[in-house]
């Protein structure tokens, strides 16, 4: 909603119920109007800044920019997180068989092409699949192995 006049009427409404609050407020002498007039304020801040389009131009500002920061907004220290100095969670330990014992479980040679590994893999599904009557424990440590041999 860029440049809506809708927007910016409801700011210039909500600014002037500030202003007046603002007035009593004087007037009185008492705090109580002021508290009320600090949200209308901001509230008409914010609907004039989108009404104006200023926001939605920033937005668009910041997507072009590679790092996602404004040229008033640099850090440089130490403690500057960049892509290259984030830690990494440590690596995790595979699970599942090594790839001897996957090599071992679907009845192959180490070493064996892409193409033996698969046609191994669909063999030994077709009799440990649980559908086909085979064992569930046995279909998921050739599921497993397969899965190893194919990283």
């Amino acid at each position: 909603m860029t440049g809506s006049r809708l927007l910016v009427g409801l700011a210039s409404v909500f600014v002037g119920v500030a202003a007046l609050m603002l007035v009593v407020a004087s007037a009185y002498r008492t705090p109580v109007p002021l508290a009320i007039a600090l949200p209308f304020g901001v509230t008409g801040y914010l609907l004039w800044y989108q009404g104006t389009g200023r926001l939605a131009a920033r937005i668009r500002e910041r997507a072009r920019r590679p790092d996602g920061r404004t040229h008033t907004r640099t850090r440089t220290g130490p403690r500057e997180r960049t892509r290259a100095n984030r830690r990494r969670p440590p690596r995790q330990p595979p699970t599942g068989p090594t790839r001897r014992e996957a090599y071992r479980t679907l009845g192959l040679d180490p070493g064996a092409e892409r193409s033996e590994i698969r046609r191994a893999y669909r063999e030994k599904v077709k009799t440990t699949h649980p559908d086909s009557g085979g064992d569930e424990a046995a279909f998921k440590e050739v599921t497993s192995a397969y899965e190893r041999l194919s990283e």
